[in-house]
């Protein structure tokens, strides 16, 4: 029996191997719709056998190895068949002996084998490199004990046995794997495959006789499980169909290299000059196109642009030639448009006050399809213009405006070419300076007969009205001109006492004197003479005085009894009347302190 297993064994592998080694090749990987349908492999791994029931240990194999061969064959995607051999299985036998006995446990060499025909059910498609399966099928188990192990149940007395017989029988086989795709042609698997049948009972008896004797538990069942790592060849796809044959080669077409134009922007009445550069033969005939309307058919194309409108014109050629293809390209030539001419003026100084003067200069000047550009001269909103040269005099500003002017003039430059004129253009922004603040006659300060003191009447002018006009220009200076009649006595010197009086008053800075500064303070005294306008300024009514210094208004001499306040603004120009007077600094009108 063990010689017929092992035959047979060797037997289904070198059929496998042959069938494998002389299956076609296939040029294409799997695919769901055309796969390897046959497969053959070896494998080999570990076993392991237990009892069932409780107590069960006699007669239990030990773990081992196992290793045979296996075919498949995959009918559909998902259905398949394996037909297995385990062609060799070691798992000695223990038994254990009838006691009183030297050894607990004897150890027998005992070999297993299994043929398996089941089906495969894949959980994954043909395409997939990876594809589980599981399995379940009937299986034929066998069992037989090496040579030395029924050596030595036969020499040994006290076994109370002559050999160990090899059993076999029918068995459940079950089990999950997993194919690896490693190529187009060959898979890893790896699988765990268990085994239900029943345990063999080496026809030895259940009853021992004697101390020593062998025996075993009749009617155990056993699950055995095979892990294991496996090879498969595979083949069995459909031939690719084989390629078409190709084409007849086509005709040579025309290389058209380069299409160029002489001129690629020019002004209307140009001819422009347009070549091909092709490997077209000597016979080759050309067609050209100008915007798609055919325009002639030399080799070189003379394009006229007179009378054509400004833009793109699109230039084609088609190359011709018995027996080739023909060949194409173009090039675009753009006709301009006229654009007068124009330039960019500038004045240097762009500002000037009204009066003077500022140089102009042209330049960027340019133009398209007009020839040179030239200027021909210039003009002016307002002022002059003498060669190059801008002149403001003349220019009009508001007469009633007596602050800063400033006013634009545009000034143009005159530009031709030979087919047409432009003009370049700039400001000139003429200023105006603010008109002087007028000086200004105050309220006269009018004095008692032979008094050169300053009333409560005139104090309100120096103290209130003349502060206005500081407040709103503290630059200004005021002026104060002394005046006496002719019955005054001369010897008191009023003139000059009321003009230092009126300062002290203003810039004393104590009491109620003002804080004037001394030296925008002008006094000078003129005796009897008398030009300015007389400025009567009476104010009894409202402000209590010292009987020596009430005025009254009906005193026809008073006029004569003054001293003129004038204002000076700071941009005014200080007036004749102002001649040989002295600041208050330099004539020490602060020694005077502030007047009662």
């Amino acid at each position: 029996m063990r010689n017929m297993f092992g035959s047979c064994g060797c037997v289904l592998l070198a059929g496998t191997l042959a069938i494998a080694l002389s299956s076609p090749v296939a040029a294409q990987s799997s695919t769901d719709d055309n796969w390897n349908k046959y497969s053959v492999g070896i494998f080999g791994g570990g076993q392991f056998w237990r009892l069932t029931g409780p107590n069960n240990t006699n007669g239990k194999l030990t773990a081992g190895v196992a290793a045979g061969v296996r075919a498949d064959q995959d009918f559909s995607q998902h259905f398949g068949i394996e037909e297995s051999w385990t062609a060799y299985g070691r798992n000695n036998l223990r038994l254990m002996p009838l006691q009183p006995y030297p050894d607990q446990v004897v150890g027998l060499g005992a070999h297993n084998g299994q043929v398996y025909v089941g089906p495969l059910l894949y959980l994954a498609p043909p395409s997939n490199n990876i594809r589980p399966y599981v399995t379940v099928g009937p299986a034929f188990e066998y069992f037989y004990p090496t040579f030395d192990a029924t050596l030595q149940v036969h020499n040994t007395l006290a076994y109370n046995t002559l050999t160990l017989n090899t059993k076999y029988g029918p068995a459940l086989g079950f089990g999950a794997g997993v194919k690896f795709a490693v190529g187009e042609h060959w898979d890893i698997r790896l699988d765990v495959r268990g085994t239900y049948t029943s345990n063999p009972d080496w026809g030895l008896t259940a009853a021992p006789q004697g101390p020593g004797a062998l025996y075993i538990q009749q009617g155990v069942q056993q699950v055995g499980v095979v892990a294991s790592l496996g090879l498969d060849r595979a083949w069995g796809k459909h031939a690719a169909p084989p390629a078409p044959p190709p084409p007849p080669p086509p005709p040579v077409a025309i290389n058209v290299s380069s299409v160029t134009a002489d001129q690629a922007t020019v002004c209307s009445g140009v001819t422009v000059h347009v070549t091909v550069v092709s490997d077209a033969p000597a016979n080759a005939t050309y067609r050209w196109t100008v915007n798609g309307d055919p325009a002639g058919e030399d080799k070189t194309l003379a394009f006229d642009t007179t009378n054509k409108s400004a833009g793109t014109y699109n230039i084609a050629v088609t190359v011709s030639a018995p027996t080739h293809l023909d060949g194409k390209g173009g090039t675009t030539v753009t006709v301009q448009a006229y654009v007068a001419p124009t330039g960019t003026l500038t004045a240097n100084p762009s500002e000037v006050w009204v009066g003077d003067k500022s140089e102009l200069a042209v330049g960027n000047l340019s133009n398209q399809c007009g020839g040179p550009v030239r200027v021909t001269g210039y003009s002016a909103s307002e002022g002059t213009v003498s060669g190059t040269t801008y002149d403001s005099t003349g220019v009009q500003f508001d007469a009633t405006n007596r602050g800063e002017q400033r006013k634009p003039v545009t000034v143009t430059a005159n530009l031709k070419d030979d087919r047409g004129e432009g003009t370049a253009t700039t400001t000139v922004t003429v200023k105006k300076k603010a008109a002087p603040r007028p000086v200004a006659q105050l309220s006269d300060l009018i004095f008692a007969r032979n008094n050169a003191r300053v009333n409560n009447c005139d104090k309100r002018v120096l103290l209130e009205e003349l502060k206005t006009y500081r407040d709103a220009d503290p630059n200004g200076k005021v002026l104060l001109i002394g005046h006496v009649d002719k019955g005054e006595l001369k010897k008191m010197h009023l003139d000059e006492k009321r003009a230092m009086n009126a300062a002290a008053v203003i810039t004393a800075a104590t009491g109620v004197c003002s804080n004037f500064n001394p030296s925008q303070v002008l006094i000078k005294w003129q005796g009897e003479e008398q030009s300015a306008e007389y400025k009567a300024h009476f104010c009894e009514a409202s402000v209590r005085e010292r009987a020596s210094g009430r005025i009254s208004p009906n005193d026809k001499r008073a006029q004569y009894r003054r001293v003129e306040v004038w204002w000076i603004p700071s941009d005014a120009e200080m007036p004749a009347n102002a001649a040989d007077a002295k600041d208050a600094a330099s004539l020490g009108v602060s020694k005077l302190g502030c007047p009662k």
